[in-house]
């Protein structure tokens, strides 16, 4: 069984020398937190359709207690379970035994799936469930409380909020039973946040609170425990002003919401800190308790913005990192475009940022550091996957999103106009359950302006208070989202909504739906594009030495080899034996980087493929030459240029070459492999080696024969 790692240990089992995250703990193979994912030695794996993945987060919330399979169907077909429920159920739990309870995972935990009558349970080590983890680490930080132990229950509950990376289950938020798990972690969170400032307060640690309360009073101004905590940590700060407008702000809130008055509590610490109370104020002993020098909240805040590699401190976003994802290194000034213009939208003035950049380029990890800073000055952040799938119907994405605003903010959804919230009810009916959505006005399909502006109207109104949503993975988006995001970008100019987006680069140069989405939002003055180039070799070394104490002298070789691609490196650095040398780096093609590469490039149009095939055969040095049967070619050539897969010399403009050794050696490897297939040899599994660099003519049949001669400037 894998346990906790202190920060500096080396795990006995660890076959590498790889120094674990800022957390002090080895990541957990089953990850709830965000995108639910299960890891296996091997890279993550693929847990299938929603409704499958419904049923294994079903039982891991409920891991060690059997769940009747009534209860399941009622489960995963909230309106009524099907004719065919028990047999889709049997048929979901048989395909999750063997993807995911035959197989060892992460870490070398199992999970365990089995039937017990009258339905299914699933066994796991909690130390291998970052749900789990995070709950029993918080019940130990509360016990350690109970015990009167504040140094070890600050220390505890520290460590259980570093592990809240993002609202659980996110992905399956449609659901009501993980809404309800999402609900009960979240108040248990709440409790930590409390218990911390409670053991901070004794330390005379209160500054290192102080931000954390204020965003968390922010989000929850109804929690008077939260706001006496703010006022009194406000106070120890030399802040009496703003403990004093806090208190009556949360008056005025209860008075306005509620028609109630503030508790006891609140009227009592408002008191003492009107007449300077002495009890407020930490005493000598408190001071000397903590054992640490005390740092200002600000001065805190700003450590992350040093020349030190921040450490993640949870798993990558889906197609984002390997398992172990690496320090944030490298996008230190797009994360400050982002929060220029979450402070903008704090002032009024809506901004709309697209961020670019190619698979693996770190979008998610700067989105994950973008979101925490977000939380601690007071603005919610929600965050929607689009998934790549045809049977998801329109404005999926945006569906997504408004339930889960409207879950957070229903005091807002209640006073959106009827008629918008009529309108938006024939889509999505948490807005408007009491309302008849039949008798009013319906939208009719895609791009229908009345619900365009209802939407817009809906996003601008729930944005009361600062609000900022990120689309990722917007390549996947169908049309009809794609009018909605520039109809909502054009409407936002004068609101306190940040709408941030992302897609993969060559997406976004090369599909047309959405380079006209992209050219109309570019023209809005308060909307801009963040590009995600490659790390510069400083960065990529940052990296290196921060996960390998063995591989200062490999940096150039990995910087090359990966091409300044974050999840290259990592794949690199996680498959590296020790000992190896530069030439090992050179010829290593990671087996998760081969699959995640196979998958991303079978999306690509065949003629774009083709010329990225015969630019793999023609050898690694790069090619001469546009291809020369056709104009059409040629535009493929330069689409592949154009959307970052290819670049072209910078000292020699009639030559290309891959902007990615290894996606160059995987296309290679991929022809090979089809080569034997085609034309097999007379020894089982016998390959013909591709001709060597320089060759006129490529022979794979999927090269098309094609011959590389000049490159016109893209």
């Amino acid at each position: 069984m894998t346990g906790t790692t202190l920060p500096g240990q080396q795990r006995d089992d660890a076959p590498r020398r790889i120094r674990m995250p800022a957390t002090g703990a080895v990541p957990a193979a089953v990850s709830a937190f965000g995108t639910m994912t299960v890891r296996l030695p091997g890279g993550p794996l693929q847990l299938g359709p929603p409704r499958r993945r419904a049923v294994l987060a079903l039982l891991l919330i409920n891991a060690g207690k059997v769940v009747p399979v009534s209860s399941m169907a009622r489960s995963i077909w909230e309106s009524g379970p099907p004719d065919q429920a028990v047999a889709t159920l049997q048929s979901y739990v048989s395909r999750l035994r063997g993807s995911v309870a035959t197989k060892p995972l992460y870490g070398g935990g199992v999970l365990r799936l089995e039937y017990r009558s009258p339905g299914y349970v699933l066994h796991t080590d909690p130390d291998h469930v970052d749900v789990m983890r995070f709950e029993r680490t918080v019940e130990r930080g509360l016990a350690a409380q109970r015990h009167g132990e504040p140094r070890e229950s600050f220390a505890m509950l520290s460590e259980a909020l570093r592990l809240w990376t993002a609202p659980p289950f996110e992905d399956l938020a449609a659901y009501e039973f993980v809404d309800r798990e999402a609900e009960r972690l979240d108040q248990l969170r709440l409790t930590a946040v409390e218990a911390r400032a409670d053991a901070a307060f004794v330390l005379g640690r209160s500054e290192e609170v102080l931000s954390e309360l204020e965003s968390e009073a922010v989000r929850h101004p109804l929690r008077e425990r939260l706001v006496f905590q703010l006022m009194r940590a406000q106070y120890r700060n030399g802040r009496q002003a703003d403990a004093l407008r806090q208190f009556e702000c949360t008056r005025q809130y209860l008075a306005d919401e509620l028609g109630a008055d503030v508790g006891p509590e609140l009227r009592r610490v408002h008191e003492m800190i009107l007449r300077h109370d002495p009890s407020l104020a930490p005493s000598a002993s408190c001071r000397s308790a903590s054992g640490v020098p005390l740092v200002s909240g600000r001065s805190a805040e700003r450590r992350g913005e040093s020349d030190e590699p921040v450490a993640a401190t949870g798993p990558c976003g889906p197609g984002e990192g390997p398992m172990t994802a690496g320090p944030f290194a490298g996008r230190r000034s797009e994360l400050r475009r982002l929060l220029t213009a979450a402070e903008a939208g704090h002032r009024g003035d809506g901004r709309t940022v697209l961020l670019v950049g190619e698979a693996g380029a770190g979008k998610t990890r700067l989105l994950r550091e973008f979101s925490r800073r977000c939380r601690e000055v007071g603005t919610d952040v929600v965050t929607v996957h689009c998934p790549r799938r045809d049977d998801v119907p329109p404005y999926w994405p945006w569906i997504q999103a408004l339930r889960r605003v409207a879950a957070r903010r229903p005091d807002a959804v209640e006073v959106l106009p009827d008629g918008v919230r009529q309108v938006l009810a024939s889509l999505v009916a948490e807005p408007a359950p009491e309302l008849d959505a039949g008798k009013g006005p319906q939208w009719s399909g895609p791009g229908r302006f009345a619900f365009h502006d209802a939407m817009s109207q809906a996003w601008l109104g729930l944005s009361h208070r600062p609000l900022a949503l990120v689309l990722e993975d917007f390549q996947w988006a169908d049309s009809a989202s794609l009018s909605l995001l520039s109809f909502l970008a054009g409407q936002s100019a004068h609101s306190r909504f940040l709408l941030v987006v992302t897609s993969r680069t060559f997406a976004v140069a090369d599909a047309p739906a959405l380079r006209a989405m992209r050219a109309a939002v570019l023209q809005l003055l308060h909307a801009e594009e963040i590009r995600l180039g490659a790390l510069d070799p400083h960065d990529t070394r940052r990296i290196v030495t921060a996960v390998r104490e063995d591989g200062v002298d490999l940096c150039p070789a990995l910087h090359e080899r990966s091409g300044g691609n974050p999840y290259f490196l990592m794949s690199l650095l996680e498959s590296l034996p020790l000992g190896a040398t530069a030439e090992d780096v050179r010829e290593l093609v990671p087996t998760v980087v081969r699959e995640v590469v196979t998958e991303r490039l079978s999306g690509l149009p065949p003629d774009v493929l083709a010329v990225l095939d015969a630019c793999a055969v023609a050898g690694p040095d790069g090619t001469r030459g546009t291809v020369d049967d056709g104009p059409a070619r040629g535009d493929a050539l330069r689409r592949a240029v154009r959307g970052g897969l290819l670049a072209v010399d910078g000292t020699a403009p009639d030559r290309i070459h891959f902007v990615h050794p290894l996606v160059r050696d995987v296309v290679r490897q991929e022809l090979l492999l089809t080569e034997a297939d085609d034309h097999p040899g007379p020894c089982s599994g016998a390959a013909t080696v591709p001709a060597p660099p320089g060759l006129r003519e490529a022979t794979h049949p999927r090269a098309h024969h094609v011959a590389l001669r000049a490159v016109p400037s893209a």
